[in-house]
């Protein structure tokens, strides 16, 4: 009887919790429900317009993930992860592939040192992630 009372008190307290959790996705999660990129889809993309998957420009204070993050706002390289496992499905057509271009305009000398770690380090978290990185030329 207590079984019974314990699991009518669960499903009561189910059915009243908000549909609504923001279930927090891992990295073997992104992997799990994006598949391996497949360059015959995008091998032939010659120009950054037509790229349909993440496109990461990475700047000396941070990382602009195009069309994602507003305009001229970077974040930083950690918090890279949680946009990208954010994204749905439907952000990766051509599998679990991101477009990475340095910042091609900069102001100071050292702004080249700032990009290059911010690269080595978004590089390895992408790495980490199992996302496979295309190299595009800075502007």
């Amino acid at each position: 009887m207590d079984a019974l009372k314990i699991g009518v008190l669960l499903g009561v307290f189910l059915a009243l919790t908000p549909t609504h959790i923001n279930w927090t996705q891992t990295a073997s999660s992104l992997q799990n429900r994006v598949p391996r990129s497949d360059p015959k889809h995008y091998d032939s993309v010659r120009d950054a317009k037509h790229w349909k998957n993440p496109y990461l420009v990475v700047h000396p204070y941070g990382i602009e993930i195009i069309g994602i993050t507003p305009f001229g706002q970077e974040i930083t390289v950690d918090s890279v992860k949680q946009v990208l496992e954010r994204l749905p499905n439907s952000a990766w057509p051509y599998g679990l592939v991101v477009a990475v271009q340095d910042a091609g305009v900069v102001s100071l000398k050292t702004d080249k040192a700032r990009i290059e770690a911010n690269r080595i380090k978004l590089l390895k978290l992408l790495k980490e992630l199992g996302i496979t990185v295309e190299r595009w030329p800075s502007a």
